[in-house]
């Protein structure tokens, strides 16, 4: 962990300026974040549990292929790649009907630190061996299915997220902010960038550095 603090600055704002403004030099810290994929993976689940992956033709008419029940998120034990997702199908159509089988879904996540961006470096799907797979329609249905809606959404460009939510941080910092009974804070957030990334024993690691500017307002000592 890093943290600086200008004392100068702070000896200011005390005694000098009641209103501080930037200072020429401010906090710097960087924090480990931790996220399970067990926390992650209810919210796919009530995403996608329920859905019908369907075709539509030429004609506009469409035609549903699976159904998913299920689906679980995990650390991957395949070491070119690093998370897990599983899912346990229903077939909808006539020659596999009503039959359950279940897919699995390689991907090796990265993080570029420069772009700020998460990207699949690259995926694989395997089935369980049946048969229905070696079916070219079925197997084309699922892949783009499984490519649009998990392996493209994990592209992600954290630029535009990170943005939004320091303007909505910093409107909030620009007044006292109530951080717990009797103690507030202001200040400005200048800069939050992610430095590392990796996915270890079923967890999101992830260092967060932030930089910028905070005073700390003590009301009432009993707190």
């Amino acid at each position: 962990m890093k943290f600086i603090l200008n004392y100068e600055y702070a000896y200011n704002s005390l005694y000098m300026n009641s209103n501080p403004s930037k200072p020429d030099q401010d906090i710097s810290l960087t924090l480990p974040v931790r996220i399970g994929l067990g926390t992650i993976e209810p919210f796919l689940k009530k995403k996608f549990n329920g859905t019908t992956i369907s075709k539509t033709d030429a004609k506009g008419k469409a035609s549903n292929y699976f159904k998913i029940l299920d689906l679980n998120l995990a650390e991957s034990d395949v070491e070119t790649y690093n998370v897990e997702l599983r899912l346990q199908l229903e077939t909808l159509t006539r020659i596999f009907n009503k039959k359950v089988i279940e897919v699995m879904v390689q991907a090796d996540l990265r993080l570029d630190v420069e772009a700020q961006k998460l990207y699949v470096e690259a995926y694989k799907i395997n089935s369980s061996g049946e048969s229905w797979f070696a079916n070219t329609i079925l197997n084309s249905v699922l892949n783009t299915f499984i490519y649009k809606k998990f392996i493209k959404s994990l592209h992600l460009d954290l630029m535009p997220i990170i943005k939004e939510k320091l303007d909505l941080v910093n409107a909030k910092l620009t007044s006292k902010m109530e951080a717990t009974k009797n103690i507030s804070i202001m200040g400005n957030v200048e800069d939050f960038t992610l430095k590392h990334f990796k996915i270890k024993k079923d967890e999101v690691w992830v260092l967060v550095h932030t930089e910028g500017w905070c005073v700390i307002a003590i009301e009432d000592l009993e707190f």
